[in-house]
């Protein structure tokens, strides 16, 4: 009696069993399936992130290369207007009188 009793006690827990093991199985499915999408949103967030602090640099490397530019540009002028010598510097306030 006893024996059949047990057996009957194995029998109804191998019967509902698989249902739980199917449900355990789905539920942790569904929460490596949500670790997922937030692991790639996260990813997502960071290339964006990564992409405005990239698209910030390129700008402050443009603005640095115009302000040598233009630095350049300064020393060209300079260097192609030749200086009159001394002797030939004639005073602005000196020519009237």
């Amino acid at each position: 009696m006893k024996s059949r009793m047990m057996l009957s006690i194995a029998m109804a827990t191998a019967m509902l069993l698989p249902g739980a093991v199917v449900t355990i199985v789905s539920a942790q499915d569904r929460d490596r399936d949500r670790d997922q999408l937030k692991t790639q949103q996260q990813l997502q967030d960071k290339d964006k992130l990564q992409t405005k602090e990239q698209l910030t640099e390129k700008d402050q490397l443009k603005e640095q290369e115009r302000t040598r530019e233009r630095e350049r540009m300064r020393e060209h002028t300079q260097t192609e207007r030749p200086e009159k010598p001394q002797h030939e510097r004639t005073e602005r306030g000196g020519k009237g009188h």
